[in-house]
């Protein structure tokens, strides 16, 4: 029994491990003719299998097909003499990134949701994607792990960022609008993926827990270990947010002027809200608060417990003006809203199976969910990000 496997014969019975970028072909040639209709029947769809002869069928599985390997139980000789009882092709990715782009007619077409592009990215499970969706940035979270490096999607090419080696881990990674990257650890690093990036702070004192820009990349607010301290970008000096305690980093909400940013107080769970330029807190919102996030609306959404137990129990999300005006509530595990407000991101699922998001038209009644095959964000431009990560 021969297996090639991208034009690399690989031992029958041993795990094949590729990386899927571009497709993967799989070539199989049989020991004796065999009677196609016993194989056919197991053959995946998805690699539309094509006979050479009775003895030899290629197929070919598109990059961001998210299973490649397959079996086939009892092959038969075309003489009936001879057979296989069972073929295991054991194909596997290594670790990479799928990401898809939808938009909304895509999303919402009759026959299922259709992509308007697709990709399969070799890295690891942390990253960041570039607003205009052409480049990825991967960051390693553990030391010793592949050195923070940028992927174009375009040009399938990577460049790995000139930074000192001594710099990693980072907790957090991000684009700014102008196309810098930001990188936070035991310092706050900031530049152009093709030039050296620049240490603006030492966060060594902050021990950072988790990081968000602000829209306009004026700002970071970071969450430290002992207090949420607010980084301007432009010099690099920093200042603790009054009133804030630290050991959590459950999330952080600016609004689309940067001027206000909300945040969990650790000590009480609350959300406050302060004004950037003044240092102040202009609000606080009562209620155990388990995470909070921001939404292209202007508003933000916090998670909060709904009383549900078990097994698939939901989480609650409120949506909050900047304002302190309750909006709207949702069951679910995590949530966006478009920028108009009319379609709703459902984010992540319960239980076994893979990540998955679903879409819902708020502007319909009754509309049934559409469901997204990972998880679920909004660009820049109003299109919809599905990614999905592939271990080895």
């Amino acid at each position: 029994m021969r297996v090639v496997v991208n034009g690399v014969e690989r031992p029958y019975g041993t795990a094949i491990a590729v990386d899927g970028v571009g497709g993967t072909k799989v070539s199989l040639t049989f020991p004796f003719s065999v009677e196609r209709s016993s194989v056919d029947r197991w053959l995946p769809r998805m690699g539309s299998p094509s006979w050479v002869d009775d003895r030899t069928v290629n197929l070919t599985f598109a990059e961001t097909e998210p299973n490649p390997g397959f079996k086939i139980p009892q092959i038969i000789s075309t003489d009936g003499l001879s057979s296989i009882d069972l073929l295991i092709v054991a194909l596997r990715y290594l670790p990479s990134l799928t990401l898809s782009v939808y938009s909304i007619d895509g999303a919402t077409a009759p026959s299922g949701p259709r992509a308007s592009g697709s990709w399969r990215v070799p890295g690891g499970p942390v990253f960041a994607i570039s607003p205009e969706v052409s480049r990825v940035l991967f960051y390693p979270v553990i030391a010793g792990s592949d050195a923070a490096h940028v992927f174009d999607l375009a040009t399938r090419t990577s460049m790995e960022l000139k930074l000192p080696t001594d710099s990693a881990p980072y907790v957090a990674g991000s684009w700014l609008p102008d196309g810098r990257v930001l990188l936070i650890g035991n310092a706050l690093w900031l530049g152009r993926p093709d030039k050296p990036l620049a240490r603006v702070a030492n966060l060594a004192q902050v021990q950072p827990l988790n990081a968000a820009p602000s829209p306009g990349g004026t700002y970071v607010a970071v969450a430290g270990a002992q207090a949420v301290w607010l980084f301007d970008l432009r010099d690099g000096s920093a200042r603790v947010l009054p009133g804030s305690s630290g050991g959590c980093g459950r999330g952080f909400a600016w609004s689309q002027d940067e001027h206000l940013l909300a945040w969990i107080d650790c000590a009480t769970l609350s959300v406050r809200v302060t004004d950037a330029v003044t240092n102040r807190i202009v609000r606080i919102i009562d209620g155990v608060a388990n995470a909070l996030s921001g939404l292209p609306t202007g508003d933000f959404i916090v998670t909060r417990d709904s009383g549900q137990q078990g097994e698939g129990a939901r989480s609650l999300g409120v949506v909050y003006s900047f304002g302190g005006t309750e909006k709207e509530r949702y069951l679910g595990y995590a949530w966006s809203i478009s920028a108009d407000g009319r379609y709703l991101l459902n984010i992540g699922s319960c239980c076994a199976g893979g990540p998955s998001s679903s879409l819902t038209d708020l502007g319909t009644p009754n509309a049934q969910p559409i469901g997204l095959p990972g998880i679920a964000s909004w660009t820049a431009d109003g299109r919809i990000l599905v990614t999905s990560f592939s271990r080895s």
